[in-house]
């Protein structure tokens, strides 16, 4: 594909009003485009509509912003420049979000149960980091009427008969609530899981009938569709692989934490069909709503580094000033560290090694605290300090790894390929008891109720506290969140629940501040059975969201309950240190970078890596500088030189 190494992305937000006339009146495609070369950009992302519902071409089917009134042709030309400076050129276009079509077609909105729109009560509320308190200002048009999904395809045709295009980018493929139209009336189920599948099958229809509707006219033109709620939002929003089967490549804007970064990006590298995937961040800091506040260079390169280390692409989102100006100091330190990571990319090749795979539930992003989306990324986090080689898989992906851990499946979850991975030989780990057939199915365990304390803890049988940290019957491991009542099976409990003295209702109480352990229990918390030639793990209660050291290694400890592997790599490096590895048949290349949230980051000390085979050299890219190393027992062995966020190693194959 044209695309697959063009690594260096742009995007210039320009969701702006027409109300005054200082609006955009200074934006200059000459100077976006000397931006853009500044930063060594080589894929721009244009806006083309906003979710104001301004276009920025003269439309004849919507309403065009009243700044390219005097000049329709302007964006046009931003176009054509790029494409003079050998810059592709993505159309945004914002779906869902189109404020002035909300206004323009009361039978368009989405609606809530008393018939107003989000934008007509004024009701705040949404995902959307930069959208808080702000509901009002976001009109919504319902993804199951006919009428917007045809105004949708006019405005596409429109944008391709105008601009020479070479892909397009579809933003906002989810549902902002609940929608009760006159066409979601039709034929909304009243609640469950069968609304819920309603709702990911009419976001399937929109986004593909997009999809379908720009490739009848471009058939290679890549279609991106947003997919940053995927990981970002609930299981209601419905951003799941229906949204992910309408794209040729995905990708996402995300404003977490580095962990969630590097999370995300195993995600979509093994969700998208087409190489690379897009990892999009704000170079406003936390995001777009600190307009003025820019990240640090660390912190930019930080990020970029973590997306280099999973062959990503970087889209870096800036935020245009309402005027349409451009800070041209963001571009000079843009440029800066994509220079930096230029010189890398042609090293961008081979599979990632996965040896650990983290099964995601789309569909089980319940809106609850521990949900599987929360329990994946605390996964995630546990294992890449633990610099374990391991993958995001789900029902998109294959499961072919040493180990399986799948947190927290809902009863949405229908891959039958979970049983077969058991039944065939693997270990899988799973946590609660959302999808009741396939953990009864697995352990042999019968699901009662949940517990109605909240305050629980697990006592380990005598004999297991090793693995579990030391905590024992008399001091248990405690937790805060209902756990799963189950009836014990052939399973071997490994942990029990232990109740506190009272009921949650009660007044009385054993410790003023707190509910320590008073009843045991018999109730299975922490089983162990084999399943067919394979074995199954399994834990009443999240243990891999848990966020202290403790329970992060209490995780491992079952993960590794049927054997550790004899990992691909291994390493001393700080905990702060993520490792990853690709191979191709003649090399490997080991990533190294520092997840650190720090405006300056702090480097981390020389460490010892040991990679399986035995290498002919070992040499520090890009300059091909020899490192000196050692092979012990079939593995190479090396240090590295002082980390400073960002190193690149090749192994050469002996």
């Amino acid at each position: 594909m044209w695309y697959s190494n063009l690594y260096r992305r742009h995007l210039l937000d320009m969701h702006i009003e027409d109300w005054h006339p200082d609006f955009l009146r200074d934006l200059s495609p000459e100077t976006y485009v000397e931006n853009l070369k500044k930063a060594e950009i080589n894929y721009a992302m244009i806006y083309l509509q906003s979710h104001a519902g301004l276009c920025y071409y003269p439309t004849k089917v919507g309403v065009i912003h009243k700044r390219f009134e005097r000049e329709p042709e302007l964006m046009k030309r931003m176009v054509e420049l790029c494409h003079a400076a050998g810059i592709r050129v993505c159309g945004y276009y914002s779906l869902i979000f189109n404020t002035r079509e909300h206004d323009r077609h009361p039978e368009w909105r989405m609606k809530d149960k008393n018939g107003l729109s989000r934008r007509e009560s004024g009701a705040a509320g949404t995902d959307l980091a930069f959208a808080s308190a702000k509901g009002g200002r976001y009109g919504h048009c319902c993804p199951s009427n006919p009428e917007y999904r045809a105004f949708v395809n006019a405005q596409i045709d429109e944008m391709l008969d105008y601009f020479d295009l070479d892909a397009l980018f579809f933003d906002m493929p989810f549902w902002p609530h609940t929608c009760h139209c006159a066409y979601c009336q039709k034929e909304l189920p009243e609640s469950g899981p069968a609304r819920l599948e309603y709702k990911a099958r009419k976001m399937g229809e929109l986004v593909q009938g997009v999809t379908d509707h720009v490739k009848s006219r471009c058939p290679e033109m890549p279609v991106e569709h947003n997919f940053a709620q995927a990981v970002a939002g609930n299981t209601a929003c419905s951003c799941m692989e229906e949204v992910l089967a309408a794209c040729d490549y995905v990708g996402g804007d995300l404003y977490g934490d580095l962990y969630n970064h590097s999370f995300a990006c195993k995600f979509y590298k093994n969700a998208t069909k087409n190489q690379p995937f897009e990892q999009m961040f704000s170079r406003c800091k936390p995001a777009l709503r600190m307009h003025t506040l820019t990240k640090s260079p660390d912190e930019m390169k930080t990020a970029m580094a973590s997306t280099m280390a999973h062959h990503g692409a970087t889209l870096v989102i800036d935020a245009i000033d309402p005027c349409g100006t451009m800070d041209e100091r963001v571009y000079a330190q843009v440029g800066e560290i994509f220079r930096f990571q230029k010189q890398y990319e042609p090293y961008f090749t081979g599979e990632m090694v996965e040896e650990v795979g983290l099964y995601y539930g789309m569909r089980s992003r319940i809106m609850r605290e521990s949900n599987s989306r929360t329990c994946c990324a605390n996964a995630g986090k546990t294992m890449a300090r633990a610099h374990i080689p391991f993958g995001v898989t789900g029902s998109f992906h294959h499961l072919n790894y040493k180990i399986l851990a799948a947190p927290l499946l809902s009863e949405l979850e229908k891959d039958e390929r979970l049983t077969d991975y058991v039944q065939n030989g693997g270990v899988i780990y799973l946590s609660g008891c959302g999808n009741v057939k396939l953990v009864e199915k697995l352990t042999g365990n019968r699901f009662v109720k949940m517990t109605e304390e909240k305050s629980l803890y697990y006592a380990p049988k005598p004999g297991y506290e090793e693995i579990f940290g030391g905590f024992n019957e008399k001091y248990p491991l405690p937790f805060e969140e209902p756990a799963p009542v189950v009836e014990p099976g052939k399973a071997e409990i490994l942990a029990t629940l232990t109740f506190p003295y009272t009921k949650p209702q009660e007044l009385r109480f054993a410790a003023i501040h707190s509910d320590p352990p008073g009843v045991p229990s018999e109730i299975p918390a922490v089983t162990v059975n084999p399943y067919g030639k394979g074995w199954v793990i399994w834990s009443a209660l999240p243990i891999e969201n848990m966020r202290y050291e403790e329970y992060r290694q209490i995780f491992l400890n079952l993960l590794h309950l049927k054997g550790k592997p004899d990992y691909f790599f291994k390493a001393d490096a700080p905990a702060n240190v993520e490792l990853t590895a690709f191979e191709n048949e003649r090399s490997i290349t080991l990533h190294a970078v520092v997840l650190d949230e720090e405006t300056v980051t702090a480097p981390a000390a020389p460490f010892t890596v040991r990679v399986k085979g035995e290498a002919k050299a070992v040499r520090l890219l890009p300059g091909g500088e020899e490192i000196p190393f050692a092979v012990e027992k079939g593995e190479t062995v090396f240090q590295t030189r002082t980390l400073n966020i960002y190193d690149l190693y090749e192994i050469e194959k002996g």
